[in-house]
């Protein structure tokens, strides 16, 4: 009887930790609505965190996350082009339950070691671009 409680219980365990890591957060209650724990951060969602459409130039989107203070936290920052195509490839239906814009969304990864070109990533595909101006969405990872 004991080994089955046990089991029981170790499966329990098992599915909430499994959870935590794939689907919005139900840990987190404190951070953001939409708010992804995946790839071991914890990552905004990308409709929620600058202005009132979510979306602006890098630099507003790198200042908005280097700025931002949720969750207790104060380290948060713009995630690298390979950490949002690994979420792209891996997180695709956590970021769709948790009602993320799957359209381009800024990196903090220069192109071409350029201070003027970034590269964002497409998260309906998981296509890369690089631009020196428009307006994309924004998600910041601590």
């Amino acid at each position: 009887m004991k080994k089955s409680c046990r089991k029981s219980t170790l499966s329990i365990t098992a599915s909430l930790l499994l959870s935590s890591l794939l689907l919005p957060s139900a840990f987190a209650g404190y951070l953001p609505d939409g708010t992804v724990n995946s790839l071991g951060l914890t990552w905004t969602r990308n409709n929620s965190t600058i202005a009132l459409t979510g979306k602006g130039d890098w630099h507003a989107a790198n200042n908005t996350c280097n700025t931002l203070t949720a969750g207790g936290f104060t380290d948060w920052r713009l995630p690298t082009k390979q950490e949002l195509s690994i979420l792209f490839s891996t997180s695709i239906n956590a970021l769709t339950a948790a009602g993320w814009t799957l359209k381009s969304t800024w990196s903090s990864t220069k192109y071409n070691n350029d201070n003027s070109y970034y590269y964002f990533v497409d998260l309906a595909n998981g296509n890369l671009g690089w631009t020196n101006g428009g307006s994309y969405y924004v998600t910041c990872v601590h």
